[in-house]
């Protein structure tokens, strides 16, 4: 098998299909092309779906998604592995052939990415999501990506290719991050919870480090329809992938050398409204995108509901504790 699709589920049926189909009508060779789906119980027609487009489904008993990726990636025979999730959608049916050619044409790469993009049917909020490809926090802390596209040539296929300092790192993970198998399958089979941040962290550290990156639309992320939907994937977030998590993680990827300090800044952005207002105002003139606007509510709103849960939640005040005074958080 030449490359594996890894999807975990849990009541996937809104997106399952679009997901699915931009994989099956790929010009690749579908008999080279593995799906496996990576099911936490879903309730609704999810595995109907799945099972109409040839893919292998198994039982995440865990649940949680990063465990149905460690599943998937044990069981998947592919050369090339794709961290995916319902939510995505390929761009163009070229998309493997391009993935494929890249890791072939140079051996030393070891990760293969690119940038996440609306689709024409998203809300205005995930439009606002592809500006700045993750959430407000991450996009305020870490900003290493644009310094190492800037120090390397693009290739005449639009993709950058440099080498990642571990002490300089991505915050890379999945919605179609494709791994060399070879360089990952060793990483994900460790025991107990590993963040797909942490899984490529740990492959960088280990010297892995050389990746691709497109410069364009790569992955269709229908990320979220309405502020609600981010709110609870913040609250999620923090309290089971963060504050019950972190002893066992490597969070390198986040806790660099000046995180506290950048930490301190964000809040401070965070506090001053009129901040991240007139810079998101300067932003959509500068790009002549108006969905920068959503920048300083979004920006506030996650400050908020990090603050609610550090203040009312005794798992999420140990965190910070653990951030502040050097203590049981793994990387600082």
């Amino acid at each position: 098998m030449d490359i594996s699709f890894i999807i975990p589920t849990y009541n996937a049926a809104s997106h399952i299909e679009t997901c699915l189909r931009s994989i099956r009508t790929q010009k690749y060779l579908q008999d080279k092309v593995e799906i496996l789906v990576l099911d936490g119980g879903s309730t609704d027609v999810t595995l109907t779906i799945a099972s109409t487009y040839n893919c292998r489904i198994l039982k995440n008993e865990k649940k949680l998604a990063e465990y149905g990726v460690q599943l998937g990636v044990r069981e998947a025979t592919g050369k090339f592995l794709v961290v995916f999730a319902a939510d995505n959608e390929l761009t163009g049916n070229d998309w493997i052939d391009k993935v494929v050619d890249t890791f072939n044409n140079d051996q030393d790469i070891s990760a293969v990415w690119g940038k996440l993009v609306s689709g024409e049917g998203d809300h205005a909020l995930n439009k606002y999501f592809e500006l700045i490809q993750s959430d407000p926090l991450n996009w305020f802390l870490n900003k290493n990506l644009d310094k190492y596209k800037k120090e390397v040539f693009v290739d005449d296929k639009g993709f950058f290719k440099f080498n990642v300092n571990c002490r300089k790192p991505l915050v890379w993970g999945a919605n179609g991050l494709a791994y060399r198998a070879e360089k990952i399958k060793k990483i994900w089979a460790q025991e107990g919870y590993l963040g797909d941040n942490d899984a490529f962290q740990y492959m960088i550290e280990q010297g892995d480090d050389k990746v691709a990156y497109f410069d364009g639309p790569f992955v269709y992320h229908h990320h979220v329809a309405k502020l609600g939907d981010w709110i609870k994937k913040w609250q999620r977030n923090f309290i089971q992938h963060l504050a019950d998590k972190h002893q066992t993680r490597n969070m390198n990827w986040a806790f660099t050398d000046n995180f506290k300090i950048k930490l301190f800044f964000w809040v401070l952005y965070s506090l001053l409204f009129f901040i991240p207002l007139l810079q998101s105002i300067y932003l959509s003139l500068r790009d002549r995108n108006i969905y920068w606007l959503y920048h300083p509510v979004a920006n506030s709103i996650q400050f908020t509901v990090y603050l609610f849960l550090v203040i009312f939640s005794k798992k999420g005040r140990n965190f910070i504790k653990g951030i502040i005074f050097n203590r049981t958080v793994k990387g600082v």
